[in-house]
């Protein structure tokens, strides 16, 4: 974080995954139930291993030609996982206490890599879906992460300025678009946020 402390900002931003809610386990098996559905077994331990959530990543990482593996249908079988099993989805109390603290004082956004149908039905899960969020996802921008273009478009949203507004992340490439969209960070890996 760069801002003073006790600094109060405008508005509040936090990641999902990882963030404001444990998905990685639902993510990892999403990804090896889409990737079983077009014929490619890997153990978890291997989705585990480096987590790669897209199909071009998969693509590179299993040297794969685009044919094998098709964002739309390697996306259409995670997403069928993933609003299937969303039992495993764990809130993380200090992350729903730090979200409903801010809503209190300001406006509230969500900013993830993930589509945002899915970030809202996991804000259901994890009982945050009654505070006020605006929800930028993947698919209302044309980069996402570690691109500042999300974090860039929420600040629009929550006509905020983006020096006016912290971010809330827990990956490099999240801290990274937060900080190039000109935003103070909180880096939730390096805090008792659990």
């Amino acid at each position: 974080m760069t801002g003073g402390p006790g600094r109060a900002y405008a508005a509040y931003l936090f990641d999902f995954d990882g963030t404001l809610a444990d998905t990685a386990d639902v993510n990892q098996r999403a990804v090896q139930a889409s990737l079983a559905a077009h014929g490619i077994t890997v153990t978890l331990a291997w989705v585990e291993a480096e987590p790669a959530f897209t199909a071009a990543r998969l693509r590179r990482r299993l040297t794969l030609p685009p044919v094998d593996l098709p964002e739309d249908t390697f996306a259409e079988a995670a997403r069928a996982y993933w609003f299937a099993n969303t039992d495993r989805i764990r809130p993380i109390a200090a992350a729903a206490n730090a979200a409903r603290e801010a809503a209190e004082r300001a406006a509230i956004a969500v900013v993830s890599a993930n589509y945002a149908d899915i970030v809202r039905h996991g804000l259901r899960v994890v009982g945050l879906d009654d505070l006020s969020w605006i929800v930028v996802g993947r698919q209302d921008t044309p980069r996402t992460k570690p691109y500042p273009d999300g974090y860039l478009h929420a600040a629009d949203l929550l006509g905020t300025d983006p020096d006016n507004c912290l971010a809330h992340e827990d990956t490099d490439e999240g801290i990274t678009a937060a900080r190039a969209a000109g935003m103070d960070v909180v880096d939730v890996r390096r805090r008792p946020w659990r």
